[in-house]
Protein backbone atom coordinates (compact mmCIF):
# COMPACT_ATOMS: atom_id res chain seq x y z
CA UNK A 1 0.00 0.00 0.00
CA UNK A 2 1.36 3.42 -1.00
CA UNK A 3 1.35 6.50 1.22
CA UNK A 4 -1.74 8.62 0.69
CA UNK A 5 0.06 11.34 -1.21
CA UNK A 6 1.71 8.88 -3.58
CA UNK A 7 -1.55 7.00 -4.02
CA UNK A 8 -3.25 10.20 -5.17
CA UNK A 9 -0.36 10.90 -7.53
CA UNK A 10 -0.61 7.50 -9.20
CA UNK A 11 -4.36 7.16 -9.07
CA UNK A 12 -4.99 9.31 -12.14
CA UNK A 13 -2.87 7.10 -14.40
CA UNK A 14 -3.36 3.64 -12.91
CA UNK A 15 -6.91 3.48 -11.53
CA UNK A 16 -8.55 1.98 -14.62
CA UNK A 17 -5.90 -0.70 -15.21
CA UNK A 18 -5.62 -1.56 -11.50
CA UNK A 19 -9.35 -2.26 -11.30
CA UNK A 20 -9.02 -4.83 -14.08
CA UNK A 21 -5.98 -6.41 -12.45
CA UNK A 22 -7.50 -7.25 -9.09
CA UNK A 23 -8.36 -10.93 -9.16
CA UNK A 24 -10.77 -10.94 -6.22
CA UNK A 25 -12.13 -7.72 -4.66
CA UNK A 26 -11.93 -7.77 -0.86
CA UNK A 27 -12.96 -5.58 2.03
CA UNK A 28 -9.38 -5.86 3.31
CA UNK A 29 -7.82 -4.60 0.08
CA UNK A 30 -7.94 -0.89 0.87
CA UNK A 31 -4.20 -0.77 0.26
CA UNK A 32 -3.39 -0.77 -3.48
CA UNK A 33 0.07 -2.17 -2.84
CA UNK A 34 -1.15 -5.21 -0.95
CA UNK A 35 -2.41 -6.73 -4.18
CA UNK A 36 -0.40 -5.03 -6.90
CA UNK A 37 2.50 -7.39 -7.36
CA UNK A 38 0.73 -10.64 -6.58
CA UNK A 39 -2.80 -10.33 -7.93
CA UNK A 40 -2.32 -8.90 -11.40
CA UNK A 41 -4.26 -10.73 -14.08
CA UNK A 42 -5.25 -9.88 -17.62
CA UNK A 43 -8.71 -9.44 -19.01
CA UNK A 44 -11.80 -7.45 -18.26
CA UNK A 45 -13.27 -9.87 -15.72
CA UNK A 46 -11.86 -12.31 -13.16
CA UNK A 47 -11.27 -15.82 -14.45
CA UNK A 48 -12.90 -18.65 -12.57
CA UNK A 49 -9.50 -20.36 -12.39
CA UNK A 50 -7.79 -17.33 -10.82
CA UNK A 51 -6.47 -18.21 -7.32
CA UNK A 52 -8.44 -16.54 -4.56
CA UNK A 53 -6.75 -13.84 -2.48
CA UNK A 54 -5.90 -14.73 1.13
CA UNK A 55 -6.29 -12.48 4.13
CA UNK A 56 -4.27 -12.75 7.33
CA UNK A 57 -7.05 -14.81 8.93
CA UNK A 58 -6.93 -17.25 6.01
CA UNK A 59 -3.18 -17.73 6.37
CA UNK A 60 -3.50 -18.16 10.14
CA UNK A 61 -6.17 -20.81 9.64
CA UNK A 62 -3.98 -22.70 7.20
CA UNK A 63 -0.94 -22.52 9.48
CA UNK A 64 -3.00 -23.84 12.40
CA UNK A 65 -3.52 -27.07 10.44
CA UNK A 66 -0.35 -27.40 8.41
CA UNK A 67 2.55 -26.09 10.50
CA UNK A 68 4.73 -29.07 11.50
CA UNK A 69 5.97 -27.64 14.80
CA UNK A 70 2.40 -27.03 15.93
CA UNK A 71 1.42 -30.55 14.90
CA UNK A 72 4.36 -31.84 16.93
CA UNK A 73 3.25 -29.84 19.97
CA UNK A 74 -0.25 -31.30 19.60
CA UNK A 75 1.25 -34.80 19.50
CA UNK A 76 3.23 -34.08 22.69
CA UNK A 77 0.07 -32.86 24.42
CA UNK A 78 -1.79 -35.99 23.31
CA UNK A 79 1.08 -38.13 24.57
CA UNK A 80 0.76 -36.57 28.01
CA UNK A 81 -2.77 -37.98 28.21
CA UNK A 82 -1.27 -41.44 27.86
CA UNK A 83 1.21 -40.71 30.64
CA UNK A 84 -1.66 -39.67 32.90
CA UNK A 85 -3.61 -42.80 32.04
CA UNK A 86 -0.63 -45.02 32.73
CA UNK A 87 0.14 -43.32 36.04
CA UNK A 88 -3.21 -44.45 37.41
CA UNK A 89 -2.66 -48.11 36.54
CA UNK A 90 -2.41 -50.52 39.46
CA UNK A 91 0.13 -53.39 39.64
CA UNK A 92 -0.84 -56.51 37.74
CA UNK A 93 -1.41 -59.70 39.67
CA UNK A 94 1.06 -62.54 39.22
CA UNK A 95 0.55 -66.27 38.89
CA UNK A 96 3.12 -68.71 40.26
CA UNK A 97 3.33 -72.51 40.24
CA UNK A 98 5.66 -74.67 42.28
CA UNK A 99 6.12 -78.40 41.73
CA UNK A 100 8.00 -80.57 44.26
CA UNK A 101 8.58 -84.11 43.12
CA UNK A 102 7.73 -85.38 39.68
CA UNK A 103 6.75 -88.96 40.23
CA UNK A 104 6.30 -91.69 42.73
CA UNK A 105 4.11 -91.64 45.74
CA UNK A 106 5.29 -88.31 47.18
CA UNK A 107 4.84 -84.97 45.34
CA UNK A 108 3.51 -81.48 45.97
CA UNK A 109 1.99 -78.95 43.55
CA UNK A 110 1.33 -75.36 44.61
CA UNK A 111 -0.47 -72.69 42.52
CA UNK A 112 -0.62 -69.11 43.82
CA UNK A 113 -2.05 -65.79 42.71
CA UNK A 114 0.13 -62.89 43.96
CA UNK A 115 -1.05 -59.31 44.18
CA UNK A 116 1.14 -56.34 45.13
CA UNK A 117 -0.64 -53.65 47.14
CA UNK A 118 0.90 -50.18 46.95
CA UNK A 119 1.14 -48.31 50.24
CA UNK A 120 2.13 -44.79 51.17
CA UNK A 121 0.07 -43.02 48.48
CA UNK A 122 2.35 -43.99 45.59
CA UNK A 123 -0.44 -44.11 43.02
CA UNK A 124 -1.87 -40.73 44.02
CA UNK A 125 1.58 -39.15 43.90
CA UNK A 126 2.21 -40.58 40.43
CA UNK A 127 -1.12 -39.22 39.25
CA UNK A 128 -0.19 -35.76 40.55
CA UNK A 129 3.12 -35.82 38.68
CA UNK A 130 1.43 -36.95 35.47
CA UNK A 131 -1.39 -34.40 35.83
CA UNK A 132 1.07 -31.52 36.22
CA UNK A 133 3.08 -32.89 33.32
CA UNK A 134 -0.03 -32.83 31.15
CA UNK A 135 -0.78 -29.28 32.25
CA UNK A 136 2.75 -28.28 31.24
CA UNK A 137 2.32 -29.98 27.85
CA UNK A 138 -0.98 -28.18 27.22
CA UNK A 139 0.62 -24.86 28.19
CA UNK A 140 3.52 -25.61 25.83
CA UNK A 141 0.99 -26.29 23.07
CA UNK A 142 -0.69 -22.93 23.72
CA UNK A 143 2.72 -21.27 23.73
CA UNK A 144 3.65 -22.88 20.44
CA UNK A 145 0.36 -21.69 18.96
CA UNK A 146 0.89 -18.13 20.20
CA UNK A 147 4.45 -18.12 18.85
CA UNK A 148 3.29 -19.43 15.48
CA UNK A 149 0.60 -16.74 15.33
CA UNK A 150 3.24 -14.07 15.89
CA UNK A 151 5.52 -15.62 13.26
CA UNK A 152 2.73 -15.75 10.68
CA UNK A 153 1.74 -12.14 11.36
CA UNK A 154 5.37 -11.00 11.09
CA UNK A 155 5.84 -12.90 7.82
CA UNK A 156 2.50 -11.69 6.43
CA UNK A 157 3.19 -8.02 7.09
CA UNK A 158 6.78 -8.56 6.02
CA UNK A 159 5.39 -9.59 2.64
CA UNK A 160 3.10 -6.55 2.51
CA UNK A 161 6.04 -4.33 3.44
CA UNK A 162 8.20 -5.92 0.73
CA UNK A 163 5.44 -5.27 -1.80
CA UNK A 164 5.22 -1.66 -0.63
CA UNK A 165 8.99 -1.27 -0.93
CA UNK A 166 8.73 -2.59 -4.47
CA UNK A 167 6.13 0.09 -5.26
CA UNK A 168 8.39 2.74 -3.77
CA UNK A 169 11.35 1.45 -5.80
CA UNK A 170 9.30 1.42 -8.98
CA UNK A 171 8.17 4.97 -8.38
CA UNK A 172 11.75 5.96 -7.64
CA UNK A 173 12.90 4.41 -10.90
CA UNK A 174 10.20 6.28 -12.83
CA UNK A 175 11.09 9.63 -11.29
CA UNK A 176 14.82 9.00 -11.75
CA UNK A 177 14.24 8.10 -15.42
CA UNK A 178 12.17 11.26 -15.93
CA UNK A 179 14.86 13.35 -14.28
CA UNK A 180 17.51 11.74 -16.46
CA UNK A 181 15.52 12.59 -19.60
CA UNK A 182 15.11 16.15 -18.42
CA UNK A 183 18.84 16.48 -17.67
CA UNK A 184 19.69 14.99 -21.06
CA UNK A 185 17.49 17.52 -22.84
CA UNK A 186 18.96 20.44 -20.92
CA UNK A 187 22.48 19.17 -21.62
CA UNK A 188 21.77 18.96 -25.37
CA UNK A 189 20.35 22.48 -25.23
CA UNK A 190 23.57 23.65 -23.62
CA UNK A 191 21.84 24.84 -20.46
CA UNK A 192 23.73 22.47 -18.14
CA UNK A 193 26.99 20.57 -18.22
CA UNK A 194 26.99 17.08 -19.79
CA UNK A 195 28.34 15.90 -16.44
CA UNK A 196 24.90 16.48 -14.91
CA UNK A 197 23.30 14.31 -17.58
CA UNK A 198 25.81 11.57 -16.74
CA UNK A 199 25.01 11.87 -13.03
CA UNK A 200 21.32 11.63 -13.84
CA UNK A 201 21.83 8.45 -15.88
CA UNK A 202 23.86 6.93 -13.05
CA UNK A 203 21.10 7.78 -10.57
CA UNK A 204 18.49 6.26 -12.89
CA UNK A 205 20.52 3.05 -13.26
CA UNK A 206 20.88 2.81 -9.47
CA UNK A 207 17.13 3.22 -9.04
CA UNK A 208 16.49 0.43 -11.54
CA UNK A 209 18.89 -1.85 -9.66
CA UNK A 210 17.08 -1.10 -6.42
CA UNK A 211 13.77 -1.90 -8.13
CA UNK A 212 15.11 -5.31 -9.20
CA UNK A 213 16.38 -5.99 -5.69
CA UNK A 214 13.00 -5.03 -4.24
CA UNK A 215 11.29 -7.48 -6.60
CA UNK A 216 13.59 -10.24 -5.35
CA UNK A 217 12.78 -9.35 -1.75
CA UNK A 218 9.08 -9.77 -2.48
CA UNK A 219 9.68 -13.33 -3.66
CA UNK A 220 11.83 -14.03 -0.61
CA UNK A 221 9.13 -12.67 1.71
CA UNK A 222 6.54 -14.87 0.00
CA UNK A 223 8.72 -17.94 0.48
CA UNK A 224 9.17 -17.01 4.13
CA UNK A 225 5.42 -16.80 4.65
CA UNK A 226 4.92 -20.19 2.99
CA UNK A 227 7.64 -21.70 5.16
CA UNK A 228 6.13 -20.34 8.38
CA UNK A 229 2.67 -21.60 7.42
CA UNK A 230 4.19 -25.00 6.71
CA UNK A 231 2.28 -25.69 3.50
CA UNK A 232 2.73 -25.23 -0.22
CA UNK A 233 -1.00 -24.51 -0.53
CA UNK A 234 -0.17 -20.81 -0.30
CA UNK A 235 1.84 -20.97 -3.49
CA UNK A 236 0.11 -19.12 -6.30
CA UNK A 237 -2.38 -17.38 -4.00
CA UNK A 238 -2.13 -13.59 -3.64
CA UNK A 239 -2.46 -12.00 -0.21
CA UNK A 240 -4.40 -8.88 0.74
CA UNK A 241 -4.06 -6.68 3.79
CA UNK A 242 -3.83 -3.11 5.03
CA UNK A 243 -0.28 -2.29 6.04
CA UNK A 244 -1.20 1.23 7.15
CA UNK A 245 -3.92 0.08 9.52
CA UNK A 246 -1.91 0.53 12.72
CA UNK A 247 -3.46 -1.61 15.50
CA UNK A 248 -4.09 -0.30 18.99
CA UNK A 249 -2.81 -2.31 21.94
CA UNK A 250 -4.15 -2.56 25.46
CA UNK A 251 -2.42 -0.47 28.15
CA UNK A 252 0.83 -1.96 29.43
CA UNK A 253 -0.62 -2.44 32.91
CA UNK A 254 -3.45 -4.56 31.49
CA UNK A 255 -1.03 -6.72 29.53
CA UNK A 256 1.23 -7.18 32.57
CA UNK A 257 -1.75 -8.39 34.61
CA UNK A 258 -2.32 -11.13 32.01
CA UNK A 259 1.23 -12.50 32.16
CA UNK A 260 0.47 -15.00 34.93
CA UNK A 261 -2.02 -16.67 32.59
CA UNK A 262 0.36 -16.70 29.64
CA UNK A 263 1.45 -20.10 28.27
CA UNK A 264 5.09 -19.70 29.32
CA UNK A 265 4.14 -18.72 32.87
CA UNK A 266 1.63 -21.57 33.10
CA UNK A 267 4.20 -24.07 31.83
CA UNK A 268 6.81 -22.87 34.34
CA UNK A 269 4.30 -23.11 37.19
CA UNK A 270 3.20 -26.59 36.12
CA UNK A 271 6.83 -27.75 36.01
CA UNK A 272 7.36 -26.39 39.51
CA UNK A 273 4.28 -28.20 40.82
CA UNK A 274 5.36 -31.35 39.00
CA UNK A 275 8.77 -31.19 40.66
CA UNK A 276 7.15 -30.80 44.08
CA UNK A 277 4.86 -33.75 43.39
CA UNK A 278 7.93 -35.81 42.46
CA UNK A 279 9.17 -35.34 46.04
CA UNK A 280 6.00 -37.05 47.29
CA UNK A 281 6.63 -39.94 44.89
CA UNK A 282 10.15 -40.47 46.23
CA UNK A 283 9.01 -40.21 49.84
CA UNK A 284 6.25 -42.73 49.23
CA UNK A 285 8.84 -45.18 47.96
CA UNK A 286 10.29 -45.39 51.48
CA UNK A 287 7.18 -47.28 52.53
CA UNK A 288 7.46 -50.84 51.23
CA UNK A 289 4.60 -52.44 49.33
CA UNK A 290 3.15 -55.72 50.45
CA UNK A 291 2.41 -58.70 48.30
CA UNK A 292 -0.43 -61.00 49.30
CA UNK A 293 -0.74 -64.52 47.91
CA UNK A 294 -3.61 -66.97 47.79
CA UNK A 295 -3.87 -70.34 46.13
CA UNK A 296 -4.14 -74.08 46.40
CA UNK A 297 -1.62 -76.73 47.36
CA UNK A 298 -2.10 -80.34 46.28
CA UNK A 299 -0.12 -82.85 48.32
CA UNK A 300 0.20 -86.51 47.37
CA UNK A 301 1.38 -88.65 50.29
CA UNK A 302 1.61 -92.42 49.91
CA UNK A 303 -0.37 -92.08 46.73
CA UNK A 304 -3.24 -90.39 48.56
CA UNK A 305 -3.97 -86.82 47.28
CA UNK A 306 -4.98 -83.97 49.56
CA UNK A 307 -5.84 -80.36 48.70
CA UNK A 308 -4.91 -77.49 51.03
CA UNK A 309 -5.63 -73.78 50.83
CA UNK A 310 -2.56 -71.53 50.88
CA UNK A 311 -2.33 -67.82 51.83
CA UNK A 312 0.77 -65.70 52.29
CA UNK A 313 2.13 -62.21 52.63
CA UNK A 314 5.48 -60.71 51.63
CA UNK A 315 6.87 -57.45 53.05
CA UNK A 316 10.29 -56.02 51.99
CA UNK A 317 12.49 -54.86 54.84
CA UNK A 318 13.94 -51.36 54.12
CA UNK A 319 17.14 -51.95 56.02
CA UNK A 320 19.73 -50.67 53.52
CA UNK A 321 17.82 -48.56 50.96
CA UNK A 322 15.59 -45.84 52.40
CA UNK A 323 15.58 -43.81 49.14
CA UNK A 324 17.29 -40.84 50.80
CA UNK A 325 19.35 -39.99 47.72
CA UNK A 326 16.33 -39.86 45.42
CA UNK A 327 14.43 -37.68 47.91
CA UNK A 328 17.36 -35.27 48.14
CA UNK A 329 17.60 -35.09 44.34
CA UNK A 330 13.88 -34.43 43.97
CA UNK A 331 14.00 -31.67 46.59
CA UNK A 332 16.80 -29.83 44.80
CA UNK A 333 15.05 -30.24 41.44
CA UNK A 334 11.92 -28.72 42.96
CA UNK A 335 13.98 -25.76 44.19
CA UNK A 336 15.45 -25.38 40.71
CA UNK A 337 11.99 -25.47 39.14
CA UNK A 338 10.78 -22.79 41.55
CA UNK A 339 13.72 -20.57 40.64
CA UNK A 340 13.06 -21.18 36.95
CA UNK A 341 9.43 -20.11 37.40
CA UNK A 342 10.50 -16.85 39.07
CA UNK A 343 13.07 -16.23 36.33
CA UNK A 344 10.48 -16.87 33.62
CA UNK A 345 8.06 -14.39 35.16
CA UNK A 346 10.76 -11.72 35.38
CA UNK A 347 11.88 -12.41 31.82
CA UNK A 348 8.33 -12.20 30.49
CA UNK A 349 7.73 -8.89 32.24
CA UNK A 350 10.96 -7.39 30.92
CA UNK A 351 10.32 -8.64 27.39
CA UNK A 352 6.76 -7.33 27.47
CA UNK A 353 7.93 -3.89 28.62
CA UNK A 354 10.60 -3.69 25.93
CA UNK A 355 8.23 -4.88 23.20
CA UNK A 356 5.58 -2.38 24.29
CA UNK A 357 8.14 0.41 24.05
CA UNK A 358 9.09 -0.74 20.56
CA UNK A 359 5.43 -0.81 19.57
CA UNK A 360 4.77 2.73 20.81
CA UNK A 361 7.98 4.10 19.29
CA UNK A 362 7.30 2.54 15.89
CA UNK A 363 3.68 3.70 15.88
CA UNK A 364 4.71 7.25 16.75
CA UNK A 365 7.45 7.23 14.13
CA UNK A 366 5.06 6.00 11.44
CA UNK A 367 2.53 8.70 12.37
CA UNK A 368 5.08 11.49 12.21
CA UNK A 369 6.51 10.26 8.94
CA UNK A 370 3.05 10.09 7.39
CA UNK A 371 1.79 13.44 8.61
CA UNK A 372 4.95 15.60 8.67
CA UNK A 373 8.04 14.18 6.99
CA UNK A 374 6.68 12.64 3.80
CA UNK A 375 4.52 15.62 2.75
CA UNK A 376 7.46 17.98 3.35
CA UNK A 377 9.86 15.74 1.40
CA UNK A 378 7.41 15.52 -1.49
CA UNK A 379 6.96 19.29 -1.57
CA UNK A 380 10.71 19.74 -1.50
CA UNK A 381 11.18 17.39 -4.46
CA UNK A 382 8.46 19.14 -6.46
CA UNK A 383 10.01 22.53 -5.73
CA UNK A 384 13.48 21.32 -6.66
CA UNK A 385 12.23 19.78 -9.89
CA UNK A 386 10.45 22.97 -10.94
CA UNK A 387 13.44 25.06 -9.97
CA UNK A 388 15.78 22.82 -11.94
CA UNK A 389 13.62 23.23 -15.03
CA UNK A 390 13.88 27.00 -14.58
CA UNK A 391 17.62 26.83 -14.02
CA UNK A 392 17.48 27.92 -10.38
CA UNK A 393 18.88 24.70 -8.87
CA UNK A 394 21.53 22.20 -9.89
CA UNK A 395 20.77 18.56 -10.54
CA UNK A 396 22.59 17.65 -7.31
CA UNK A 397 19.84 19.48 -5.43
CA UNK A 398 17.23 17.43 -7.26
CA UNK A 399 19.10 14.20 -6.53
CA UNK A 400 19.33 15.09 -2.86
CA UNK A 401 15.59 15.80 -2.70
CA UNK A 402 14.83 12.50 -4.47
CA UNK A 403 17.10 10.57 -2.14
CA UNK A 404 15.52 12.18 0.92
CA UNK A 405 11.99 11.38 -0.23
CA UNK A 406 12.64 7.75 -1.05
CA UNK A 407 14.68 7.15 2.09
CA UNK A 408 11.82 8.48 4.21
CA UNK A 409 9.30 6.41 2.26
CA UNK A 410 11.36 3.31 2.95
CA UNK A 411 11.68 4.28 6.60
CA UNK A 412 7.91 4.72 6.78
CA UNK A 413 7.33 1.22 5.44
CA UNK A 414 9.84 -0.22 7.90
CA UNK A 415 8.09 1.57 10.75
CA UNK A 416 4.73 0.13 9.73
CA UNK A 417 6.19 -3.37 9.55
CA UNK A 418 7.80 -2.89 12.99
CA UNK A 419 4.44 -1.83 14.45
CA UNK A 420 2.73 -5.02 13.29
CA UNK A 421 5.60 -7.27 14.38
CA UNK A 422 5.73 -5.65 17.85
CA UNK A 423 1.94 -5.92 18.16
CA UNK A 424 2.11 -9.63 17.35
CA UNK A 425 4.91 -10.11 19.89
CA UNK A 426 2.88 -8.40 22.61
CA UNK A 427 0.05 -10.86 22.23
CA UNK A 428 2.44 -13.78 21.85
CA UNK A 429 3.75 -13.00 25.32
CA UNK A 430 0.28 -12.94 26.86
CA UNK A 431 -0.78 -16.02 24.87
CA UNK A 432 -3.08 -15.03 22.01
CA UNK A 433 -4.14 -18.43 20.56
CA UNK A 434 -4.14 -19.59 16.96
CA UNK A 435 -7.52 -19.84 15.22
CA UNK A 436 -8.77 -23.36 14.51
CA UNK A 437 -9.67 -24.73 11.11
CA UNK A 438 -8.36 -24.62 7.58
CA UNK A 439 -8.71 -21.52 5.45
CA UNK A 440 -11.90 -21.75 3.40
CA UNK A 441 -10.17 -19.78 0.63
CA UNK A 442 -7.91 -22.72 -0.19
CA UNK A 443 -9.55 -25.66 -1.85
Amino acid sequence: MLPRWLTLLLLATTASSAAAQLAVPSADSAAPLATTSLTATHGDSPDASTPSALSLEDVLGLAAQANPSLRGARADADASAGVLLQAGARPNPGLSFLQEGFGGMERTSTALVNQTIELGGKRGARLDVAAYGREAALAALDGRGAALRAQVIAAFYGLLAAQRQLEVAEDSARIAARSADMAEKRARAGKVSPVEATKARVASAGAQIERDNASTRVLTALERLQNVAGSDALRGHPVVGDLENVPSAEPLSALVSRLDDSPNARAAKAQMLRANAAISVERAKRIPDITVSAGMKRVVTGGVPDNQAVVGISIPLPLFDSNKGAILEAAHKAESASAAMDAERASLRMELTQTYATFETSALEAKRLRTDVLPAARDALNAMSRGYELGKFSFLDVLDAQRTLFEQQSRYVQSLASVHVAYAELYRLVGMPMPAGTSPAIQ
